[in-house]
């Protein structure tokens, strides 16, 4: 058996799997953004349609802030669950 043969034999499954990975990375993530993009932008139109003076009380409380923070900590979170995923596919054994 040539080197090279060898050498694509041991690699082959690795890129298999990285492409794996990705891929399921790619779909989670694109996902996650369509739909929090939606979530976002529900909270934008009920926003929009809020009193003056709710607004401003909104406003000096903080809830755009606190809206972001809630909205990262799930994006972080599925990027956790995401990175998971994908360890365990590329740790697995063939």
């Amino acid at each position: 058996m040539p080197f090279a043969a060898l050498l694509m034999s041991l690699v082959q499954p690795i890129i298999a799997r990285v492409m794996i990975a990705l891929g399921l990375s790619l779909v989670t993530y694109a996902g996650m953004d369509l739909m929090i993009n939606q979530v976002i932008g529900s909270a934008q139109s009920a926003w929009g349609g809020l009193p003056a003076g709710i607004l401003q009380l909104a406003g000096l409380a903080g809830i755009g802030q606190a809206l972001s923070i809630i909205f990262g900590a799930i994006l972080t979170r599925v990027l956790i669950w995401n990175i998971t995923k994908a360890s365990r596919i590329l740790s697995a054994n063939p």
